[in-house]
């Protein structure tokens, strides 16, 4: 199809377009100045057309692609901004996305070429479209976001991320007020109201029981108490399970995260998922790129290569000016059929060294190698030969060991990525195994894990993980870190049963993956212990279903670190 342009984009401002129930969605359309029909991008967003932030900051300014030949659809999903009705996420994705494609497809200046792109939010609202199916999508690119939104955005390995789930709920709130039907006085009083619960976010996130929110309440905001009324993985998960649908997603994905986001681990599921079963030619045209970053990384307005304590310089950096020119060769090779960019591959950031890495598929060649957890804090090679005393520590709810940085995304409560651990590690609380200085680097590419042995007083609890890169100078960088919820302990969908107290129990503690490398004169250390307060939500050590305990509930918790002979605990690092 030949495509005529020039240099002057038009704008279609306050388009809407109605949905099956028959809910309006408010729409603009940024196009080419010419007879067209052009290829066409769909970005279906939770904020407002009308910020530049939102529409030409994140990933992709709609003037560059336009500049390239494409019309671009920005839509504001159902309940947000211009858009009518009640906002309720995931649940009108795929059935609305459908109706805009529909209506996209039925204009004039569209060719039937399309392709849907976004982040976070707006992530999952492409990846909804791209579940659809349909032939007429041919590839999609989205950053920071979730595929199966009960583990790895709401839960993580049975855990509640509370710190996340409490920002993003108050953070929509804002606008959620500006639509009640109630009076202007009642108006203004819920919005200081709301105001304070941002000032003092920390406090809020620290409510107990989790469930003590009532300002959502009042505001009709049910997401929040919703999801904590689905711990399982239900049919309520199922209905917006990316991964669940990957057998329909035919089209090519270019997928961007970071390795302190905390999405991260939902990219990663997403590619093997993608690999494993999609059709074609998504099953083999997966692109994924890993930079240094954490999730705000991608809009900082001072660095976007620094990461928490560190800053690792132009080359690392990202944002709009790095993501639009990557995206667009991505829609011109499977949009267009025109040989730019990559194909397909894994573009990688490798920690330690710094320095950017491809390879065909993730992760690259490896072996897996132990680390075992011994007695005296050490981490060796050897296993254990005999008995070793376990290691104990007593787990107190209301004395949670606290988040300092990693994969989180609370901006509002504290910040992410790379931070110094060694004020965490002086804790009672925090045991810490260190292997010798090294003698020659040790490159690490692929998923970390934990298997260990531990026993609880208690009937359920949580062990958390952190791997740890000590400087020669003591700056202990964390690089990856992960729990487990003792009744989510054999499946993250589906309850285990209770621990027998006392009784040694394999756990396996999912670090996700990374790609760093550990250079002479540094030490690996590993960081076991109950709690990373307020990224999850503290286990009360009861039992009891979650959200119904408060602080006169909480039980203190024995905990014991097994590793002897038996019982052999150990990092599990992909070492290449």
């Amino acid at each position: 199809m030949g495509v005529e342009a020039s240099d002057r984009v038009v704008v279609d401002r306050e388009l809407a377009v109605t949905t099956r129930d028959g809910v309006k969605l408010a729409t603009d359309v940024y196009r080419p100045d010419g007879p067209g029909p052009f290829p066409t991008l769909v970005y279906r967003i939770r904020g407002s057309r009308s910020a530049a932030f939102i529409v030409g900051l994140l990933l992709l300014n709609p003037l560059e692609a336009v500049r390239r030949g494409y019309a671009v659809v920005v839509q504001e999903v159902r309940g947000r901004a211009g858009s009518e009705a009640r906002w309720h996420p995931f649940v009108h994705e795929r059935e609305d996305g459908e109706d805009c494609l529909a209506w996209v497809l039925d204009q004039p200046w569209c060719d039937g070429r399309l392709a849907t792109y976004g982040t976070a939010y707006s992530a999952e609202t492409a990846l909804a479209l791209a579940a659809l199916g349909r032939d007429e999508i041919k590839a999609v690119a989205v950053l920071g976001t979730g595929a199966d939104y009960h583990d790895g955005w709401v839960y993580t390995s049975g855990a509640f991320e509370l710190g996340w789930n409490v920002y993003w709920a108050y953070m929509t709130l804002s606008e959620t007020i500006l639509r009640l039907d109630v009076d202007e006085q009642t108006r203004q009083d819920l919005r200081r109201e709301f105001e304070q619960a941002i000032i003092h976010a920390p406090e809020v996130a620290a409510r107990l029981p989790i469930t003590d929110h009532p300002l959502l309440e009042r505001c009709g905001e049910i997401q929040y108490h919703e999801w904590l009324e689905h711990p399982d993985y239900d049919q309520y998960w199922e209905a917006v399970d990316v991964l669940a649908a990957v057998e329909r997603i035919g089209a090519p994905i270019l997928s961007i995260a970071g390795w302190h986001d905390n999405f991260l681990g939902s990219h990663m599921a997403l590619y093997r998922a993608a690999r494993d079963r999609a059709p074609e030619p998504g099953r083999s045209h997966h692109r994924l790129v890993v930079g240094p970053w954490e999730h705000v990384n991608y809009v900082s307005p001072f660095s976007t290569s620094r990461t928490g304590a560190v800053e690792f310089g132009p080359g690392a950096a990202c944002g709009v000016a790095k993501s639009g020119p990557m995206l667009l060769d991505w829609f011109d090779r499977w949009v267009k059929g025109t040989e730019t960019g990559a194909a397909s591959g894994i573009r990688y950031w490798q920690l330690g060294e710094d320095e950017w890495r491809e390879a065909a598929s993730w992760p690259p060649p490896h072996e897996k190698r132990r680390f075992h957890l011994r007695a005296g804090g050490a981490l060796a090679d050897a296993p254990p030969a005999g008995d070793e005393s376990p290691d104990a520590y007593v787990y107190d709810p209301l004395d949670p060991v606290p988040t300092v940085g990693g994969k989180t995304l609370m901006p509002t409560i504290m910040g992410a990525g790379i931070e110094d651990q060694r004020a965490v590690e002086e804790r009672p609380d925090v045991l810490c195994y260190s292997s010798p200085e090294l003698t020659e680097p040790l490159v690490v590419h692929g998923p970390v894990r934990v298997e260990l042995w531990a026993s609880s007083s208690a009937v359920d609890t949580d062990f958390t993980a952190k791997l740890v890169d000590v400087a020669p100078g003591g700056f202990a960088a964390n690089l990856a870190d992960g729990i487990v919820r003792a009744r989510y302990r054999e499946s993250t969908r589906r309850r285990s049963a209770p621990l027998e107290p006392g009784a040694v129990t394999p756990f396996e503690i999912d670090l996700w993956d990374l790609a760093h490398t550990f250079l002479p004169g540094h030490r690996i250390r590993v960081e076991i212990s109950s709690s990373n307060f307020p990224r999850f939500d503290r286990n009360m050590n009861t039992g009891g279903e979650l959200g119904a305990d408060g602080a006169d509930d909480a039980l203190r918790a024995a905990q014991e670190v097994h590793h002897d002979a038996a019982h052999p605990s150990a990092l599990v690092l992909p070492v290449g």
